[in-house]
């Protein structure tokens, strides 16, 4: 029986490997054909970001797409099954679950080959090389998921292999021999986790295959790490992703346009510590929290986020280190504390608030628009984005994916604790439904956030006749905290209030030496002026 040996020609960050994925095989190192074996080799490359000239990456991507040879899978993907498909692989299913320790790999395909969920070629050599692959891959899903085939997302895997198998792949090759050249696959933006093994699969039958992300994700270095299967080419720019182009771009740069980009990618890079306006405005924020002392608050809270600890741009996601105390309890050099407090609030973007519950309730029901927004077990950012009840789309659209994604952080990583009887999939419904009212005035303050500059601050005083906190409200706190912001909670009568519902060590608390519980909000005194008090001396002098 023949065999195929499948190797990429590309080990290094290649130059053309544009024109290398457009070329044949057939003239590429490597190409042979044997009596027993066919040898040629395949270019996979993750490219991202985007170069200087942003026109000309989305204009080659629409090249790509007018050639016919080549497939923009990510933008004709089929979802379709049928009815039979679905039936037979639930009935392989069913045994692989009663099955102690599920089904064998071998036997899993076998099942699936004979109950023809495998598409038939009709040259037995393509048959037992993409009976091979399948095997391969399922393995690989098996030795990355922590649960292997007994995993929820095995289902889903196995579901997408079959449509897409039947849809795309025999489609394609329906009339190809083995001697011919293999598809030529683009995909361009996010991906699913089946979608990211259907591409592994592609490769390993030896498709050449280029995954584009302006934004420099890199969401297929998750099952392939050690750049096994491919490799990764990397422009010193990005850009936030945009729907596919359907026509080129026709805007010509100017010569002092060119210049100043060259400039700007020379002054402003990230490795240089300095930063333009609004760089990474196209980035997510995360934050890390920083553990501090109590004086540490308002000496690191003045500074720029780019100044502090640990800030750092790590391919799309700005890492912003920040503050979330809660001061319990007076200081006994009263006038200190209302002084410290004050610095704080002097900042303009800050938002101070002293009625409590903050935050609005809401009672109805989410979990319709909760499963809408997830594609295999995941929130899709562009699913909420896109959804009929977002009321943000005033926002900048950069602004927007920051919000989701923060949402969909927030929720899949919650450092909200559990209520009572209340699951994980309540949990992250509640965080979800808070999440789509935010306050008007807190969405001002992220809208004034440059992620490399000053932080804006959320100050929270809890004077005694108010309220607690509600846990709506500590559910902004978590939201606002993992976006970026500072947040410091004075409670002077030191009762326990973020305890109750923030996991631990998530922020610190600062406990000063009184517990005082009729202590008002004191204005900060008006400074005199200079020449008022000058004019005060001269009247005293002579009167």
């Amino acid at each position: 029986m023949k065999t195929f040996t499948i190797q990429s020609v590309l080990e290094r960050d290649p130059v053309d490997w544009l024109q290398e994925f457009q070329d044949s095989p057939k003239i590429r190192p490597m190409y042979e054909i044997g009596p027993e074996q066919v040898s040629f080799s395949r270019i996979t490359v993750r490219v991202l970001g985007v170069p200087l000239e942003e026109d000309d990456y989305f204009n080659e991507l629409y090249n790509l797409a007018q050639k016919s040879e080549i497939h923009i899978l990510s933008e004709e993907l089929n979802k379709q099954i049928e009815q039979k498909d679905f039936h037979a692989l639930q009935n392989i299913f069913k045994q692989h679950k009663e099955t102690p320790k599920g089904l064998s790999i071998n036997r899993l395909v076998a099942m699936m080959y004979g109950n023809q969920l495998i598409p038939k070629h009709d040259d037995a050599f393509m048959n037992r090389h993409l009976q091979l692959a399948m095997i391969r891959v399922v393995e690989r899903f098996q030795n990355q998921q922590s649960l292997g085939l007994l995993a929820d997302d095995f289902r889903r895997f196995l579901i997408d292999m079959v449509k897409w198998l039947k849809n795309h792949w025999i489609q394609w090759t329906k009339s190809m021999k083995p001697t011919d050249d293999f598809p030529k696959v683009v995909w361009y933006g996010e991906t699913t986790l089946s979608q990211r093994y259907f591409l592994l699969l592609l490769m390993e039958l030896g498709c050449d295959v280029l995954i584009f992300h302006p934004g420099k994700v890199d969401e297929f270095a998750d099952i392939d790490p050690t750049n096994m299967f491919s490799i990764t080419y990397s422009y010193a720019n990005q850009t936030s992703l945009q729907p596919f182009p359907e026509k080129l771009r026709d805007r010509q740069a100017t010569v002092g346009y060119r210049s100043s980009q060259h400039f700007e990618q020379l002054m402003y890079n990230q490795e240089s510590g300095v930063y333009r306006p609004w760089q990474f405005n196209d980035h997510m924020p995360r934050s890390l929290t920083l553990r501090m002392t109590y004086d540490d608050i308002f000496i690191y809270s003045n500074e720029k986020a780019m100044v502090r600890p640990k800030f750092e741009v790590i391919n799309n996601e700005v890492i912003i280190p920040v503050i979330f105390a809660k001061i319990s309890g007076v200081s006994s050099m009263r006038e200190e504390y209302w002084h410290y407090m004050h610095k704080l609030l002097a900042s303009p973007l800050t938002v101070f608030v002293q009625e409590l519950p903050y935050m609005k309730t809401s009672r109805a029901n989410y979990h319709f628009h909760y499963k809408h927004c997830l594609v295999n077990g995941e929130l899709s950012v562009e699913r909420i984005v896109q959804s009929d009840w977002w009321q943000y789309g005033e926002l900048s659209i950069e602004l927007q994916y920051a919000i989701a994604h923060t949402m969909k952080a927030s929720c899949e990583q919650p450092i909200l604790k559990q209520q009572p009887n209340e699951s994980l999939y309540d949990l992250q419904i509640f965080i979800f439904k808070q999440m789509t009212m935010i306050p008007q005035e807190i969405l001002r303050l992220l809208q004034s956030f440059d992620y490399s500059q000053e932080v804006p601050k959320l100050v929270v005083y809890q004077a005694p006749e108010q309220p607690a906190l509600s846990r709506e409200d500590i559910t902004l706190f978590a939201f606002l905290n993992r976006f970026g912001i500072d947040i410091v909670f004075y409670n002077p009568t030191g009762k326990l209030d973020l305890e109750k519902h923030l996991l631990e060590d998530t922020f610190d608390v600062h406990r000063l030496e009184h517990m005082v519980f009729d202590l008002q909000y004191e204005e900060p005194k008006q400074q005199k002026s200079p020449s008022d008090t000058m004019i005060k001396k001269i009247f005293n002098r002579f009167f």
